[in-house]
């Protein structure tokens, strides 16, 4: 027991290893690509909270193209925007 735990031949070692510049851009591209997403996953997210505020408790109130513009512009700076949603359901 205990025989084939030593490594019989070099271990390479990979601590030392960098991405080529390819490499680096794409991975730059698709950390781009992620925040984007998530981003304008909460921007959508803030447009409807914002629509859901507007027309009231039971839909009373009518939401117009203008009202959803508008919700859609507001919801841009949507970590803002969270903030004073949270603080207002109280």
């Amino acid at each position: 027991m205990g025989n084939n735990l030593s490594l019989s031949e070099p271990f390479a070692d990979t601590s030392g290893a960098l991405l080529s510049p390819e490499d680096r851009l794409n991975s730059i591209i698709l950390g781009v690509a992620w925040i984007g997403s998530l981003y304008g996953i909460g921007m959508i997210w803030c447009a409807v909270e914002l629509i859901k505020r507007w027309a009231g408790p039971h839909g009373e109130r009518d939401i117009g193209p203008v009202s959803i513009c508008a919700a859609l512009l507001l919801s841009t700076g949507w970590p803002v925007l969270i903030l004073y949603l949270m603080r207002q359901e109280r």
